[in-house]
């Protein structure tokens, strides 16, 4: 499977599973809510997209903050593994794409694919809808929220 049906598939589950998972990982005891969404998004990142698109010993950039849970890792499964993979993002129509953050158009280069979204009142949240998608600006230290219809995703090796 390629990496962009792989992630629409994704985007699918999290918007899916959000209101069953979030009473059993928010509000516990030991971790902060937080700490708690994003071990689980990188599980299951490894375990739903990484292990579908990717051959054995070969690995994703973590998603979003990645995981709190094994030390100085910030995977789950194999964390000693490092990335030889990126996520990177194209324009689906070949043009500017509109910035709904900073309502701007914006060209996808030099772009870091942090998560999948959703996006209320003027900025990004972690609740459905996840149509829309976080990026980090790095030439000027940015986050960015595009349209998660308006991209396409390709993997690039590192």
């Amino acid at each position: 499977m390629d990496i962009d049906k792989a992630i629409r598939i994704f985007s699918d589950f999290l918007n899916n599973s959000w209101k069953i998972v979030s009473q059993l990982l928010l509000n516990r005891d030991y971790t902060s809510n937080e700490d708690s969404i994003n071990d689980w998004l990188q599980a299951n990142w490894e375990l739903l997209v990484e292990r579908k698109v990717l051959k054995v010993n070969e690995y994703l950039e973590i998603y979003g903050e990645g995981a709190d849970y094994n030390g100085s890792s910030s995977r789950i499964v194999d964390p000693e593994a490092l990335p030889n993979f990126k996520v990177v993002i194209k324009s689906r129509s070949g043009n500017k794409i509109l910035d709904i953050l900073n309502d701007e158009q914006v060209v996808l280069e030099n772009l870091t694919f942090e998560k999948i979204v959703g996006f209320k009142n003027g900025f990004y949240t972690f609740e459905p809808e996840f149509k829309y998608v976080l990026l980090t600006d790095d030439n000027l230290g940015l986050e960015r929220v595009i349209v998660l219809d308006d991209v396409v995703f390709e993997l690039e090796r590192l």
